[in-house]
């Protein structure tokens, strides 16, 4: 399971130089006789910590091995590469994501107010996954593998909320899926924010009041022109 951590930006700095807490920094004291799916989810846990902090490519195996509190060889036993590591990261967490958009879109409540919900759903899974949301959404890196013939993509998701609420005159006419991309942006811009600007540049994590400047602002971005 990703990691629920939602740290504020100000706290994001090096925490991928320290062990996870209550990890041993002995790889030695781990023991052979560990529990193996311990081992290998702190493993995860540590790589996308790393992977949300310093990016995909600044990461080494041995950044994660220590963050983990495993030795090298320890890590290469449960995953071939940094690469493998992720690729079950980034299958994992849209999986779940597009789950819960997919529970929104076939929900009956009115269109404006999906809408709204949508913002507030985007909102929360950045807040209560924090690492996995900059990984998958910001950090990506553009040489991992396509996901499995048959994934859900999140904004594909979206953008049939958005076809509904054209349907129902509350989204202006256009291109869905551009339609889509653009509220998306306009939520997403904050976090890039919180994440990227300077410390204290946007309390986002943890100031839900700044949550409606964004929804009346992704309506606008997407609503029916005056």
């Amino acid at each position: 399971m990703l990691s629920g951590r939602g740290p504020s930006a100000e706290s994001r700095g090096s925490h991928c130089a320290s062990p996870i807490p209550g990890v041993s920094t002995d790889a030695s004291a781990q023991g052979p006789d560990m529990p193996r799916q311990s081992q290998r989810s702190r493993i995860a846990e540590a790589a996308l910590r790393c992977f949300a902090e310093q990016g995909y490519d600044a990461t080494r195996v041995k950044h994660i091995a220590e963050h983990a509190g495993v030795a090298e060889s320890a890590l290469y036993r449960h995953y071939p590469s940094k690469e493998a590591i992720a690729h079950d990261l980034y299958a994992e967490f849209p999986a779940g994501y597009a789950q819960r958009l997919q529970r929104l879109a076939a929900s009956t409540e009115p269109p404006e107010r999906k809408l709204r919900a949508l913002v507030a759903l985007i909102l929360d899974t950045y807040r209560t996954e924090t690492d996995a949301f900059v990984f998958v959404v910001l950090n990506t890196n553009r040489r991992l593998p396509k996901l499995p013939l048959g994934t859900i993509y999140p904004l594909d998701v979206i953008e049939s909320i958005i076809t509904e609420a054209q349907t129902e005159g509350v989204v202006r006419h256009g291109q869905s899926n551009l339609l889509a991309a653009i509220l998306l942006g306009v939520v997403l811009q904050p976090v890039v924010l919180a994440t990227l600007g300077r410390p204290g540049a946007l309390d986002l994590p943890t100031d839900p009041s700044l949550d409606a400047i964004i929804t009346q602002a992704a309506l606008v971005a997407v609503g029916r022109s005056s």
